[in-house]
């Protein structure tokens, strides 16, 4: 047993998430349904399952969505032409992209009208990745390792460097070295005492698959789990101090649970 429980960063949903849950239940309650939802408004199998059981349907595609009815794009932002797709179908459109994730469509959409190249770290495939490639597609570069920042072409223009932003600084900070090294030039805008600390979450989320690595790359044991249910994973024996920690798609209910 643990003789005491450290919750690290005990938040709840981040601004982005928790914006874009209320006008999805907004949606909910103003429209007969179903009401349509590009993408899974967040990653997290509860919040989805809950807006499924009132009616909401997620679609990846928006010409899935009958004609003339409301849609809401999800908050890791969405490519401009499937924004332009989404109002054309005539129906009522939310677009509850996350304000941070807007600052840096913003941001790709002037550095590129400047003549800049952009090195972008993100996940190839995820949904804010996709969104904000497809902003300049032409002048946007994917890398998500050194070596990725190594295989770039010559780049003769100035550079920029962006990053998606559910990625913490430490996550990518071996990529922002690769660039400045090779780039120097380039602009960019802006676990030690705890023996477990189990992330709670929701497998989608890759920022509750990624919120272990500290604590098991310096040796601590780690389990990840759901919050307090049958199917979560059971904690090893410990001693000493057990922490707890949650990414911003997880909802105070099912930390409160698992503390």
């Amino acid at each position: 047993m643990c003789s005491s429980c450290s919750w690290r960063h005990p938040v709840e949903f981040c601004a982005g998430v928790e914006m874009a849950i209320k006008a999805l239940a907004w949606m909910v309650r103003a429209f007969e349904p179903p009401v349509y939802c590009y993408h899974e408004i967040v990653h997290n199998q509860k919040v989805v399952e809950r807006f499924e059981a009132l009616g909401v349907v997620f679609v990846d595609d928006v010409a899935e969505v009958p004609p003339g009815r409301p849609i809401m794009l999800s908050a890791h932002g969405s490519a401009p032409e499937v924004v332009a797709a989404a109002r054309a179908n005539g129906g009522y459109v939310v677009d509850a992209v996350c304000p941070l994730v807007t600052k840096v469509h913003h941001e790709v959409k002037t550095r590129a009208s400047k003549g800049f190249e952009i090195v972008y770290v993100g996940h190839a495939g995820h949904e804010e990745a996709a969104g904000t490639m497809a902003v300049a597609p032409d002048a946007i570069h994917l890398v998500e390792s050194p070596d990725d920042v190594a295989a770039l072409p010559v780049i003769e223009q100035p550079v920029a460097l962006l990053a998606q932003t559910t990625l913490s600084h430490r996550d990518w900070a071996g990529v922002a070295t690769a660039v400045a090294d090779r780039f120097p030039s380039c602009g960019s805008p802006a676990a030690a005492t705890c023996a477990s600390p189990p992330p709670t979450g929701s497998p989608p989320c890759w920022r509750w698959r990624r919120a272990a690595t500290p604590s098991s790359s310096s040796g601590r044991p780690t389990r990840r789990t759901p919050g307090r249910s049958s199917d979560s994973p059971a904690m090893p024996a410990a001693t000493g101090c057990c922490g707890s920690t949650a990414p911003r798609s997880c909802p105070t209910t099912c930390r409160a649970s698992s503390a």
